[in-house]
């Protein structure tokens, strides 16, 4: 080896890892191929005829001795969702009709339009009591964020802009860094 210069050594290291790579290779291509597939050998027909016998099994089981339970089927509970019985389906009952009211049923103090009779207003109780069906939100003492889910921020005021020269639009700083 001492005849060698390293030009040459090099060649043999890259020729001998180029042949082991060759070799790997073939190894790994002939693991994925699929083995032939052999036919299988089919026997000669022969002109021999084989008596096949069956035997059959001896039924003791006579059909009058069989017995079945009686199925007792609960009764059908009716609901009120809807009717399921023949060839009319319905999910939901049919919808009232809205009823319609005159002029003076509407404007009459002492009765509701759907016919209830309102309590006069007394001198214990001037005005009648009423019930609001919607009752109003009230509107929280909101103290920062502006959008909702946010009102646990507080508010810092307005944003400051801090303009640098020798800052690019993303942030990062050009030239020296002190």
């Amino acid at each position: 080896m001492k005849n060698m210069n390293d030009k040459t050594k090099k060649w043999l290291v890259v020729a001998g890892g180029l042949a082991v790579s060759a070799v790997l290779l073939v190894l790994i291509a002939g693991a994925f191929k699929t083995p032939a597939v052999e036919d299988a050998d089919i026997p000669q027909s022969s002109s021999e005829v084989q008596d096949i016998v069956v035997d059959a099994p001896d039924i003791t089981e006579k059909e009058n001795d069989i017995t079945v339970p009686a199925i007792d089927i609960p009764e059908e509970v009716k609901s009120s969702n809807g009717v399921d019985t023949g060839t009319e389906q319905t999910i939901q009952p049919d919808v009232e009709e809205k009823p319609t009211y005159t002029e003076e049923e509407l404007t009459n103090p002492n009765q509701k339009p759907n016919g209830e009779k309102v309590d006069p207003p007394t001198e214990e109780n001037p005005t009648p009591p009423q019930t609001q069906d919607n009752p109003q939100e009230q509107p929280s003492a909101s103290t920062g964020g502006g959008l909702p889910g946010f009102d646990n921020v507080p508010n810092a005021g307005e944003s400051e802009n801090i303009y640098v020269d020798g800052m690019k639009e993303n942030g990062n700083k050009i030239g020296i860094m002190d």
